[in-house]
């Protein structure tokens, strides 16, 4: 079996870059965790302006993480891992009350070799029991370091970038809050908590109120305000017409790995059920009755929620509902597009078959590309 391990040069950058922006070790502790890689963890003491214990990993991203094919070849196949301490925390001691963060950074420093998965940021881990008997911490969510700009990256001699992603101990109900609402919003209402570990905490809280401004913020569509101008204006089309946009872009993320995994778990069966042998998926069914006509930010992986928020609730142009309102003018003409009867609504006229989808999906594509380039991706 094959040793990862960084070569002399990786390991001088990696140590350097610790040094800059974390600050200098004071001891290195050699944590052998698996008989093909060895992660060290490096000490941090409390300095004058950095009141806290930082330790950091240094060898998992030897190990080039099995990421998702579409995430490939954009830096994220390494990684680092820190977790900050308060200053009188007994950082040598070896009993589950001090040494929990050590055998977390280990534990997830070793899960992607030893589950052929990957790390990044968002990624949560839930230990079921809390950490210590004197917490009631029992997750953990990664997010960017929190240390100087430019700590949360570094370039190796040869090119390749390790990712530095800082731990974030999480509470049960904070772990669910994650899960239904994405980390952005998580992230939102602990904005004003302190990164450095506290074994008691208060809970992120979230009001009525929150919860409906983080709502507003997820709804990417809802066909309830297409279904109102089918039934204000008479039109002579089937409510579930106004499934339809949604129903594409939703095909399009599945079959460009743009879900997130919660998503695929709870619906990947019933859209392989919606697939009929010519290989034609209708997914207003499923928006319509198991999503109640919504579209959600939630529903996407990281790069699926960065394309949405740029494409489809972006305010640049050309913006998706933008492109199906120019799909409807090219399928009937602009005359008749802009004709009365049509009512301003000509994109529900539209029949929904497979060439629809095919046209629509490469307009998409030609979006999602020019869109990657921009973003370097």
């Amino acid at each position: 079996m094959p040793i990862y391990e960084y070569t002399e040069s990786e390991r001088k950058a990696a140590e350097e870059h610790i040094e800059s922006y974390f600050g200098r070790a004071e001891a290195v502790l050699h944590e052998i965790l698996a008989t093909q890689i060895q992660v060290d963890i490096y000490l941090i003491p409390p300095v004058k302006g950095r009141e806290y214990y930082t330790l950091v990993t240094l060898g998992m991203g030897a190990y080039p993480m099995n990421v998702p094919e579409d995430l490939a070849g954009h830096g994220l196949e390494r990684a680092e891992l820190m977790i900050t301490l308060p200053p009188d925390w007994k950082v040598r001691e070896r009993d589950e009350t001090w040494d929990w963060p050590i055998r977390l950074l280990g534990g997830l420093a070793c899960l992607p070799m030893e589950t052929d998965s990957w790390l990044g940021w968002g990624h949560t881990m839930d230990n079921e029991v809390p950490f210590a008997e004197n917490t009631e911490l029992s997750a953990a969510m990664l997010i960017e370091a929190q240390a100087l700009e430019g700590s949360e990256i570094i370039l190796l001699p040869t090119g390749e970038l390790v990712n530095f992603y800082q731990i974030l101990p999480l509470y049960p109900e904070e772990l669910e809050e994650k899960l239904t609402y994405g980390a952005d919003n998580l992230l939102a209402g602990m904005a004003e908590m302190d990164h450095v570990v506290s074994i008691d905490r208060p809970r992120a809280s979230f009001t009525e109120a929150d919860y409906e401004k983080v709502y507003e913020k997820l709804v990417m569509d809802d066909m309830r305000w297409h279904l109102e101008s089918i039934r204000q204006k008479c039109l002579p089309v089937e409510e579930i017409t106004a499934c339809n946009h949604l129903a594409i872009y939703l095909r399009w993320c599945v079959e460009h790995h743009l879900m997130s995994e919660n998503f695929l778990e709870q619906y990947g069966k019933k859209m392989a059920a919606a697939k009929t042998a010519d290989g034609f998926m209708d997914l207003r069914p499923l928006v319509q009755q198991e999503l109640c006509g919504v579209l959600l930010l939630t529903y996407f992986n990281e790069e699926g929620m960065a394309f949405a928020r740029h494409y489809y609730i972006g305010e640049e142009e050309p913006c998706f509902p933008e492109d199906v309102d120019g799909h409807a003018m090219a399928c009937f003409g602009r005359e008749r597009y802009e004709s009365d009867e049509f009512q301003d609504e000509a994109y529900l006229f539209v029949p929904f078959d497979e060439a629809y989808y095919q046209s629509m999906a490469e307009i998409i594509e030609k979006r999602w590309e020019k869109w990657r380039e921009r973003e370097g991706r």
